[in-house]
């Protein structure tokens, strides 16, 4: 797997997970096709910087998806919405456990140890400190929202009043 370091990252359709970094310079790894990088920003500064770039905050869809799911810790963000770029935190953003997955990537999730191992469909994989009960709702969270955000394309609906409020805060 190669390896790069880069001060500001994009989230893109590559990004498979970003990871607090062990390293005291850099802030962030992060897993991108069969690359390795590492970030001087924090995972949640990259996901701010990366949503404001697509049209919100981080507070802003952290808001929208807290309506949708009638929750407000651990939420799944839509960072690229229009492109199916959903990322899923394992644990609340401040914990140094927390790691953001991609939802579109994940191929499978199997018990290992008191964690979770996480298959991309590329094959490659990671591990995350998170039970797999947590994390299969974590999942079906996730895929709630995008049902939910997606819902007039699936199901050729488009008279639904609260989808307006929704993308308003996105």
């Amino acid at each position: 797997m190669k390896q790069g370091i880069t001060s500001v990252y994009i989230v893109s359709i590559k990004t498979k997970a970003i990871f607090w970094s062990e390293y005291t310079y850099y802030r962030s790894l992060i897993l991108e096709d069969d690359v390795q990088r590492r970030s001087l920003h924090r995972p949640e500064q990259i996901i701010d910087y990366s949503c404001l770039l697509y049209g919100s905050t981080l507070e802003g869809r952290r808001m929208a998806v807290k309506d949708v799911l009638h929750s407000s810790s651990k939420l799944p963000i839509p960072v690229i919405p229009e492109q199916g770029v959903y990322m899923m935190p394992t644990a609340s953003i401040k914990n140094k456990s927390n790691a953001w997955i991609a939802y579109h990537h994940i191929y499978r999730y199997e018990k290992k140890n008191s964690g979770t191992y996480v298959t991309f469909y590329d094959g490659s994989g990671c591990y995350v400190e998170i039970s797999l009960n947590a994390f299969d709702l974590q999942y079906k969270r996730t895929s709630q929202l995008i049902v939910h955000l997606n819902r007039p394309v699936l199901f050729g609906q488009s008279r639904f009043p609260a989808m307006k409020l929704f993308h308003q805060h996105l």
